[in-house]
Order: structure tokens, then sequence, then C-alpha cells
């Protein structure tokens, strides 16, 4: 008796700490996904944030945050430090050296000390020199020794010998006149040419980011028109079984009705899938991924392909926007930088191949005293003054890599000419092509719209004979499909028309300016420099 009593106290036990798990949500293992679904940071993650976006805020996003343009945006204050480095030859360059020698000299006649001379020299020196703009150096030089020595001839011992001299040397033939001047102009070229670049991918990158939100556009114009489709094909197919239902249908037509669900299904998902990859591609562009950037964002773009078509350039037209992209590409801007560069290396390499004949002359001052003080007011007053004037030659016979050097300089000067046309040729050849593409945009535009309408007379003519019994669901699948066609033409052809105008805007280099972006150029203030031109 007592153990069916510690049996059922046992069982009694089991059964209501089973009931208290499962009275614990915490306790159980169906409710703990639904707790760790519930935190913040779960909702936050899942949650779709829908960003509505209008096609000029996704330039100016795309201006702030293209992970391209960042890195092209700093050519320009490497430039900058490129024009301080060529700047900088022309510093002061300050030099100075100390240094302390004991001589010892045998004695070589009955005048000279016993034994062995002894000198000993503590000298220092400091200078300063300074390359000039007209291409010769001008140094400042002072010297200080403090001389003794066991001679018993010396005047002074110990001594200190002070001198004070100004050197010069100018070049007469070779480096003279503004030669010196070619590392600062070639790097500001390179100064014009990396805001150019800057410029042109900007240009290039609006390019890219009109290009793909007008692509999203169509891809949500498709997406809708592929959805009503498949809205349409599931009515016909209700409709043939209530038909087949009411025995005045057959078992095709309601199989006919279900492979159109089907294969309009299919549509939409790769409808959806496209609109997802552009949508990716649009965000790449704008936002780039990153871990601190919320993946779950929809793009809602607010712009449709609405456009006046009289208010869109013609053919006619092409004389003016060929003019507009010559003088204003920022690609031409770089391309005339290079070739002023190239001209500066001709200069300098037809200016090599001359000799060098440089004057050089040097005035001194010198002093001697027993004391410090004495030696520095010789030198001071002029005591001792020597001057010199004189020239100097040299020339490598035969000249041959000065004259390599120049031929070379001159066909690279000739490829950048070449280059240039080149590139003119291809801006014109852009422009018009971009003419002739909104050119056909807007025609295909106008037949998309005549399409359309004729598709749903089409289709509504189809759903009467229908309803009349004269015709079948495959058929008005047939006519939904001819108006989903036209309708997607339609779309197609507003967003080739919207595109070509924008590549039209680019072929001139005019595109930020004609959606009014603000871009900003990192490095107009060069940092760390005075930015004043030289």
């Amino acid at each position: 008796m007592l153990r069916h009593l510690l049996l059922g106290l046992c069982l009694s036990f089991v059964v209501a700490v089973s009931f208290a798990h499962a009275g614990d949500p915490e306790k159980t293992p169906e409710a703990a996904p639904a707790a760790e679904a519930n935190a913040p940071d779960a909702v936050a993650d899942d949650t779709v944030h829908v960003m509505r976006l209008s096609l000029r805020d996704a330039l100016q996003k795309g201006v702030g945050g293209n992970l391209t343009l960042l890195e092209q945006s700093y050519e320009m204050p490497i430039a900058w430090q490129g024009r301080r480095a060529a700047e900088a030859s022309f510093d002061y360059l300050l030099t100075a050296g100390l240094s302390v020698s004991h001589n010892e000299t045998p004695s070589t006649n009955v005048f000279s000390s016993a034994g062995v001379g002894v000198e000993n020299l503590v000298n220092a020196q400091i200078g300063v020199t300074r390359r000039m703009r007209s291409g010769g150096t001008v140094s400042l030089l002072y010297r200080a020794d403090r001389i003794s020595t066991n001679n018993p001839f010396a005047t002074v011992d110990p001594g200190y010998a002070q001198g004070l001299s100004v050197e010069m040397s100018y070049p007469l033939l070779r480096g003279a006149g503004d030669i010196a001047l070619a590392d600062i102009r070639r790097a500001q070229n390179g100064v014009v040419a990396a805001r150019a670049g800057y410029s042109a991918q900007v240009e290039g990158t609006l390019l890219a980011i009109e290009e793909t939100y007008w692509e999203l556009v169509y891809a949500d114009a498709n997406l809708q028109t592929r959805r009503k489709a498949e809205e349409v094909a599931r009515e016909l197919l209700d409709d043939a079984k209530s038909r087949l239902d009411a025995e005045v249908g057959t078992p095709l037509d309601v199989a006919e009705a279900n492979a159109g669900v089907q294969r309009r299904r299919s549509e939409v998902l790769s409808a959806e899938n496209l609109r997802e990859t552009l949508e990716d591609q649009l965000l790449s562009l704008i936002v780039p991924f990153g871990p601190s950037v919320r993946r779950a964002i929809r793009v809602e773009p607010t712009d449709t392909v609405d456009t006046a078509i009289s208010a869109l350039p013609t053919r006619a037209d092409e004389g003016r926007f060929v003019a507009l992209a010559l003088q204003g590409r920022p690609e031409l801007l770089a391309s005339r930088a290079e070739i002023a560069s190239a001209g500066i290396d001709v200069v300098v390499a037809r200016d090599a191949i001359r000799p060098q004949l440089d004057i050089i002359g040097r005035i001194a001052s010198d002093g001697l005293d027993s004391a410090f003080g004495g030696s520095i007011g010789d030198v001071a007053t002029g005591e001792a003054t020597s001057a010199t004037i004189g020239l100097e030659f040299s020339l490598y016979l035969g000249q041959r890599a000065a004259r390599a050097e120049w031929l070379s300089a001159s066909w690279r000067r000739r490829q950048a000419l070449l280059r240039r046309k080149e590139l003119e040729n291809e801006i014109v050849v852009e422009v018009r092509k971009a003419l002739r593409d909104l050119q056909t945009a807007r025609g295909q535009l106008a037949a998309g719209k005549a399409e359309v309408a004729a598709a749903d007379e089409g289709l509504e003519g189809e759903r009467l004979k229908l309803d009349q019994g004269k015709s079948t669901p495959f058929r008005v699948l047939q006519k939904e499909d001819d108006r989903t066609a036209a309708t997607t033409r339609e779309a197609r052809a507003a967003a080739d028309l919207r595109i070509a105008e924008a590549r039209l805007q680019r072929s001139v280099g005019s595109l930020a300016a004609s959606r009014g972006v603000q871009v900003r150029h990192r490095g107009d203030v060069p940092e760390g420099a005075s930015g004043r031109a030289r």
C-alpha cells in the first residue's frame, strides 16, 4: 500500500513539473524562436525601409557617396602636393658643420719646432643656399676656426680665423631663363588634369546613376504590367472553371487558362528579379554596401518618364551640341594640360642640347685675431677682402643623349596632339549617336502609345466575344499578351528616351549642371598650402 502511494506521488510530481514548463513560454523550445523574433535587433533587421527617391536626390547622393568618386577625389590634393613639392626646389637650404682636427708634421728644417709640428683646429661653419627662379644659385657662407700650434713663428697662437662669403652661379646658355620653372608648370598642368579628370568621373558616374534610375523605373512599370497580366489570367481561370461547372465550358479551356496563369507567374518572378537587381545596382552607386548600411531597403523612384517630346533636342541641334561638347568636355581640358606638359618637355629637352656655360662669382671677407671678437671686427671692416669672377664651360661631345631625348619629347607631343584629335572625333561621334538615339526613342515612344491603345481595344473586344461564347480564354490570353507586350515596349521606349537625353547631356559635359547637382571638388583649397600661384 505504501509503495502504491509513493508511486502516485511521483507521478503527480512529474505531471506538475510538465505543466509548469508548458505554461512558461521561455522554457519551451517552440517559444524560443518567438522570443528571438520579438527582440529589437531582429525586428530592425527584418523591417523593409522604403526609400522614396527622386532622380535629383539619387544623383546628389551619388556625388557624396559613390566609392569611385571618393577615390578619384583624392587626385586633386595629390596634384596640389606635387605642385608644392615643385615649389620646394626654390626653398632655402640650410647647411651646418662642426669638425675638430689634430695634425702632426715632422720637422723639415731648423726653423721649425723641434721634433714634430703640432696644429689643432676647431672648425664651425654654417651656410644658406637658394636656387633662383632664373636658374642660378646664391649662397651665404660663414666660417669660424680656432687654431693653435707649436710653431715658434706663429704670430697669433691661439688664433681665431673667421670668414663671411657670398657665392653666386648663373647659367648663360643651358638652364638660362625660366627653364627652372618647368617642374612647377608641369605640376600646375597636373592640377588642371586632376580637376578635369574628377569632373569627367562625376559626369560618368551621374550618367550611370541616371541610367540605372530609369531602368528601375522601367522595371517597376514592367513588374506592374506582368502582375496585371497575372491577375487577368487568374480571372480567366476562375471564369473557365465556372463555365466548366455550368457545363458550358471544356476541360481544355481550364487547362489553357491554368497554363496561362503559370506562365505569367513565372514572368512576374523574372520581373521581380530584374527589379531587385537594378535596385541593388542603384544602391551600390549611391549607398555603398557595408556592415553599417542597412540592406533591407526598397527604393521607390518618384520621378516618371513622362517627357515633353517637343522640348527635346532634334538632329537639327547637332552643330550647337557639337560646339558645346568641344568646349566643355572635361576630357578635352585634361588633354590640353597633357599637351602643355609635353610642350614643356620639348623646351627642356631642346635646352639640354646647348652647352653649359655658367658665370660664377665669389666675394669674401676674412679676419684673424687672438680674440674671437677681434676676428669678427676684422671681418666686419673688410680688413682682408677677396673676390673672384669667372666662367665654367662643359659640353658632351656629340650630345647624342640630349638630341635623342629632344626627338623623343617632340614625338610624344605629336602623339598627345593626335590623341586629342582622336578624342575630339570620339566626342563628335558620341554627340551624333546620342541625338540619333533620342530621335529613335521619340519615334518608338509615339508608336508604343498607339500600340497600347490598339491592344486595349483588341483585348476589350475579345472579352466581349468570350462573354457571348464566341471566343475562348486562350484567345483572350493572346490579346492580353499583345497588350502586355505593347505596354512593355511603351515603358521601354520612355525609359530609353530619358536615358538618351541623359547621354546627350553627358556627351557635352553638362549632365551635372543640367540636373542641378552640386559638386564639391576635394582639393580646391589645398590642405596646408596657401594655393597662391607664383
